[in-house]
């Protein structure tokens, strides 16, 4: 059985369309607050109801669809407000996708009332209302009730507990690793990625996978690799954007080219969905690795408090900014917001090419206690496992034996990557973050070197 938290969810009501005082729509989603405070963000009218129906419910379907086994996925968005925009993050079943609509202050007539993150419940009647949303109407946006406080009097609240799986929590903290390595590969119209998805094959199990190239000005599918070309592992986890396209004004495709990551942006005049799918179809983000780097050679405790210390719910935190503001050099800063970003305080927006305040609602201080690597790591250390062979020496790199079970591991900690010659390591060739050895190494270097923040 996966790992699993309980953590119960409490909503002051259910989610769904009302009338409010005037007799018009309102889109009323319930909230929840970790710490039981007041879950009253924001209310304003919508000045397009229904691409914003269009663009939640597509954020629901990828949560709830587990891509390549048919569970049952309980898990609802996280929503994060400021003065500048609501952002709505989620996964799906299998932690393989990861989703997130920006809503920015130009899609709302009304002000923001309130920071902060919290769950958002999305349940069939809210969906269903999502879906008959008219641009003709009337429709105001609130989160949550500025008259419901939870767990206080006789208020009605709608409880669901559930066991929120630890993959989840992990993908939010690995995502953050993926998203500063996108670069943009390509840029297409609306229409023109919408042929493009309705081209795309219709098998759920690819057997290869299938590649999106720029044509001219367009783009199409091909089972041949070429320059430049974006892989698709399980095109059906794109083809869940395709509704969006029709009001869309063009599809910005991001990927990292040493993974096969994948970024799917759609854009609108106000807002955007953003689809991000993993390197292979059978591959969760909470499986990956990729944040155990930034876990082991964190920049110095103080470093990592003062970034803490100015997070104030902003939607772009530039680092050069902040490390003027606080004495700090650039390199530090984003070092301690990949840090944060690994815990759940901060995510990463690929387009400003910033990271942004949130925090997950639920308690992740123990978060390396969730990288059973990084443990293993550090307790090769503690036993005495490792020991260094040759340091770096001009163009070569420090050398160290690690004893494991009946033999001796050989790390090389390379400038452009380190290698093992564990059996992990041989397999994955790096690509699912560093193996224990390669970790218990690098905190020796860094240790070595003088490394603070340990």
């Amino acid at each position: 059985m996966a790992a699993a938290l309980d953590f119960t969810y409490q909503y002051a009501f259910p989610s769904g369309v009302v009338a409010n005082d005037a007799n018009a729509p309102q889109l009323s989603l319930a909230t929840c607050d970790a710490d039981l405070a007041n879950p009253y963000f924001f209310e304003g009218k919508l000045r397009r109801p229904r691409q914003a129906g269009e663009m939640l419910y597509v954020l629901s379907d990828v949560v709830r669809t587990h891509f390549f086994l048919p569970r049952p996925a309980l898990l609802d968005p996280v929503l994060t407000s400021n003065e500048s925009l609501l952002r709505l993050e989620g996964f799906s079943g299998c932690c393989g996708v990861y989703a997130r609509v920006d809503l920015p202050e130009c899609v709302f007539e009304g002000d923001c009332h309130g920071r902060g993150t919290t769950n958002v419940d999305f349940n069939t009647e809210m969906r269903s209302a999502l879906l008959r949303l008219r641009d003709d109407e009337h429709v105001e946006f609130a989160v949550g009730a500025d008259e419901v406080v939870l767990s206080r009097g006789g208020e009605r609240t709608v409880e669901k507990k559930v066991q929120l799986p630890l993959r989840w929590i992990k993908g939010f903290s690995e995502v953050q690793a993926y998203l500063p390595r996108l670069e943009v590969a390509m840029e297409v119209a609306a229409p023109d990625a919408l042929r493009f998805l309705r081209s795309l094959p219709k098998s759920s199990v690819p057997k290869r996978p299938t590649f999106a190239i720029s044509a001219a000005r367009s783009i199409r599918a091909s089972q041949r690799e070429v320059s430049g070309a974006v892989p698709i592992h399980g095109t059906h986890r794109i083809k869940v954007f395709e509704p969006l396209l029709l009001r869309a004004r063009s599809l910005r495709i991001w990927v990292d080219h040493d993974s096969g990551a994948s970024g799917w942006e759609v854009r609108f005049d106000e807002g955007s969905f953003f689809l991000l799918i993993s390197p292979e179809l059978y591959r969760g983000f909470s499986g990956e690795g990729q944040v155990l780097s930034a876990l082991a050679n964190p920049p110095s405790d103080d470093a990592v408090a003062k970034v803490r210390a100015s997070l104030k719910w902003q939607s772009e935190l530039n680092a050069n900014a902040l490390g003027d503001q606080l004495g700090l050099q650039s390199a530090e800063v984003v070092g301690a917001l990949a840090v944060l970003g690994s815990r759940g305080l901060a995510g990463f927006d690929s387009e400003s090419g910033n990271y942004f305040h949130r925090e997950l609602p639920f308690d992740l201080d123990k978060v390396e206690e969730m990288q059973p690597r990084l443990g293993n790591a550090r307790k090769l250390i503690m036993a005495g496992k490792i020991s260094l062979l040759a340091p770096a020496s001009g163009d070569a790199p420090a050398i160290y034996n690690v004893a494991g079970t009946g033999t001796t591991h050989r790390v090389r900690l390379e400038t452009e990557g380190a290698v093992c010659t564990c059996p992990w390591f041989s397999k994955y060739q790096g690509q699912r973050g560093p193996c224990k050895h390669i970790l218990a190494a690098s905190i020796m270097a860094s240790d070595d070197e003088g490394g603070a923040g340990r």
